[in-house]
């Protein structure tokens, strides 16, 4: 069983792995190497240091309707090809190679959250549940027919690398029992719904800003979506400070303007916000590392009716 894999997040690791144990990976595709980090060195993907480490071959091409690209994956002869966060369209030149079925592993229940970021999208407008779709690829954006789907409720404090994990595992065990159905001819397909779709755009560095005068529950998923990344922010004393972690404080207290300090204990810093108070429990200034909001507040010097923002 020869498979094609395409990928490039966190998220495709856990399916990339399982995959692997099981079937043979002929070649794996990633995006390009890029600059990351502070000193801007040019590094591969996770996936690309996934498929060296474990001796599959590997390549990261700029254009995938390159004729030369496309003819060396057609001489491999795949069985599947399967998409996992990959993050580029794949053309039909490509993903009608395969024998058996070309697989689109989307991390959200379609036809809700089409498109490039459908976890953080879950977390940023609240949904209580979300799951795993593995649709046919096609022309449209994670618009194929659906051949299996599996449901799953959101925790109120999960972020997006917790659920980007759980997804990705969920993903893994019914992507084999997917494959299995699809060898042995048991399997049906369903439409999508278009009518009810959704799209899931592209998140921008700059949404990570803070606004105080929001509810204390649209900014405490602001920092579940945004984290690891690009990060919820704001600013104290003119410097900007990522919050990494906070808590729903439904008590409503002595009324402040929003985003003001109202208190500070051993477990954060309490903030007030529209509706409501947060409490920020973890916190990180430019240039510094991830530290609790208690000592940050003591490094600072924080008093009560200090302000973010």
């Amino acid at each position: 069983m020869n498979i094609i894999f395409f990928g490039s997040s966190e998220f495709s690791i856990p399916v990339l792995k399982a995959l692997s144990a099981k079937y043979s990976i002929v070649h794996v595709v990633t995006t390009p190497d890029k600059k990351k980090g502070r000193g801007q060195k040019i590094s591969g993907t996770i996936v690309k240091e996934f498929a060296l480490t474990h001796h599959l071959n590997v390549s990261e091409p700029e254009k995938l309707s390159s004729p030369d690209f496309v003819a060396q994956l057609k001489k491999l002869k795949p069985d599947f090809i399967i998409i996992a966060s990959y993050g580029k369209l794949v053309p039909s030149s490509i993903f009608t190679l395969p024998k058996i079925a070309a697989l689109n592993v989307h991390p959200s229940l379609l036809p809700r959250h089409r498109g490039a970021s459908p976890i953080q999208r879950t977390i940023l407008e609240g949904d209580q549940k979300t799951g795993v779709s593995i649709a046919e690829i096609t022309k449209d954006l994670d618009a194929g027919d659906l051949f299996a789907q599996i449901e799953t409720s959101v925790d109120i404090n999960e972020n997006s690398s917790d659920l980007s994990q759980r997804l990705s595992e969920m993903a893994s065990k019914l992507l084999l029992k997917l494959i299995d159905d699809l060898k042995n001819g048991s399997f049906k397909k369903i439409p999508q719904d278009s009518s009810k779709s959704t799209y899931a755009k592209k998140i921008e560095k700059d949404e990570g800003k803070i606004n105080w005068n929001n509810s204390n529950l649209i900014i405490h998923n602001q920092v579940r979506a945004y984290y690891p990344r690009p990060g919820a922010f704001t600013f104290f004393k003119d410097r900007r400070l990522k919050i990494i972690k906070t808590e729903l404080l439904e008590v409503q207290t002595r009324k402040i303007n929003p985003g003001f300090v109202m208190s500070i204990d051993p477990e954060g810093i309490t903030v007030q916000t529209q509706s409501n108070a947060l409490k920020l429990k973890k916190v990180q200034l430019e240039g510094r590392n991830e530290i609790g909001a208690y000592e940050f507040a003591l490094g600072q010097r924080i008093q009560k009716e200090d302000h973010f923002g």
